[in-house]
């Protein structure tokens, strides 16, 4: 395993991907810092400079959840299906490596860019946003509990692009896990739609990875009112489409 990871990290790290979305993600942190600050001048423009308070930097911190995980499959994901192309991943298994030890070095490489540019995301956003915005709350119990809520959430999406990049073995398994989020989105909200029982609605709108984000980003000040339950949610979807994943992967024709 651990020779798995060196060779996992070395492709990454060595890669001008990797630091590129890197660059991507402290960009959009800076971007919508710099979005809401005009709001606030504007707003403030509109009454007379009379604005006392504008819009905060809290909001912000959740602001990046929903592109994290295109970011992640562009970095993570093609760097999997590369191994597939490339005949990486056969190579391997000829020298002996277990499938689910390389399913697993997969996951942890993938996991490993998902902390990096959430961890990029947030240190840009507390200290560009805190210095020209100013919090609010953060970092009050409520704000940090959704945070952690999103890491959560992240890992699922995450683990899911793993599935996808590794049991697909293609470029489409790239493309499906770079528009999952829309993907998974759409047909929830079609799922909510045909489906008018207000608990299994809201069972839908707290199991998908999709709506929690859309929830923790509305209220980000608050503490979610089902969040344990959802918090279990986001760890079975990890759990189950780790497991299922490798089990699929080590029967899986690799010629």
């Amino acid at each position: 395993m651990a020779e798995l990871l060196a060779e996992g990290y070395r492709r990454l790290f060595k890669g001008k991907r990797f630091y590129i979305v890197m660059g991507v993600v402290a960009a959009i942190a800076v971007l919508f810092t710099l979005l809401y600050h005009f709001i606030n001048s504007m707003a403030s423009g509109l009454i007379g400079g009379g604005l006392d308070e504008g819009i905060p930097a809290d909001p912000l911190l959740f602001e990046g959840i929903g592109v994290m995980p295109l970011l992640v499959g562009i970095a993570a994901g093609m760097l999997i299906v590369q191994d597939f192309r490339n005949n990486t991943i056969r190579n391997k298994v000829i020298i002996g490596h277990s499938r689910i030890k390389i399913y697993l070095a997969n996951w942890i490489v993938s996991v490993t860019v998902m902390l990096i540019y959430l961890a990029v995301y947030l240190l840009f956003v507390i200290a560009f946003g805190g210095i020209i915005l100013g919090f609010d709350e953060f970092p009050s119990k409520a704000t940090m509990l959704n945070l952690l809520h999103v890491l959560l959430i992240e890992l699922a999406m995450t683990s899911f692009i793993v599935f996808l990049c590794n049991t697909m073995k293609n470029v489409g398994g790239f493309v499906l896990s770079i528009t999952m989020h829309y993907v998974v989105d759409m047909f929830s909200l079609v799922l909510m739609l045909l489906n008018k029982h207000p608990k299994i609605q809201e069972i839908i709108s707290e199991a998908v990875p999709t709506f929690q984000m859309s929830l923790i980003k509305n209220g980000y000040d608050e503490i979610q009112k089902h969040g344990v339950r959802m918090a279990l949610f986001m760890l079975a979807i990890t759990a189950v489409s780790t497991v299922v994943g490798a089990l699929l992967f080590k029967r899986s024709d690799l010629k």
